[in-house]
């Protein structure tokens, strides 16, 4: 089967970044089975998976990646990980949402919903967070990817999911990703 790893890597963003880690990773014989990478206010982060069938190819890489890591001031970590590792966590059968989170940013947003998500078993698959200008005002945005259980009863979780958006002073709306899709193409 072969050695799996676990990425990560951060720092000041600038080009060159994914070549450079993606290099030392080919030459040690290693491919690159899934990566996500973003860039936040000038800061660099990238977390992936690879893979290797050669033995002992692991510690050729420490030392490869200590060299790289030093040469441009990131930090990255290795972490050896199983295949069954990498099973997504099992919610039983779910339906996948996108909910959304919009208005004037303070302290606790992202607290006060994931807070709301986790007493209720929901798993964030991707979330994405950012201030934007709309209109004349900037308004902070929250996009989560999200499973929900089908057990639970969707419209009590928007229920609670808008009792929270009200009582911080957002607006709050999940829907279906299908749905979501469908209504957000261009």
């Amino acid at each position: 089967m072969g050695d799996w790893i676990l990425v990560s890597v951060f720092g000041r963003d600038r080009p060159g970044i994914v070549a450079n880690v993606s290099r030392v990773l080919y030459r040690s014989g290693y491919n690159i089975e899934e990566l996500s990478q973003t860039a936040i206010k000038g800061q660099f982060a990238m977390i992936l998976i690879a893979s290797t069938s050669r033995p002992d190819s692991q510690s050729g890489l420490k030392d490869e990646v200590r060299l790289l890591s030093s040469e441009l001031d990131l930090e990255i970590n290795l972490r050896q990980i199983n295949e069954e590792d990498m099973a997504p966590f099992d919610l039983g059968e779910t339906e996948p949402f996108i909910l959304t989170v919009r208005g004037e940013d303070r302290p606790g947003l992202v607290y006060g919903i994931t807070e709301v998500l986790a007493e209720r078993g929901i798993n964030i698959t991707n979330l994405d967070a950012k201030t934007a200008r709309v209109g004349q005002k900037l308004e902070y945005i929250q996009l989560f990817e999200v499973d929900i259980p089908k057990k639970l009863d969707y419209g009590r979780v928007q229920e609670k999911l808008q009792a929270r958006g009200k009582e911080m002073g957002v607006e709050v709306d999940l829907q279906h990703r299908g749905i979501f899709r469908v209504m957000n193409q261009i």
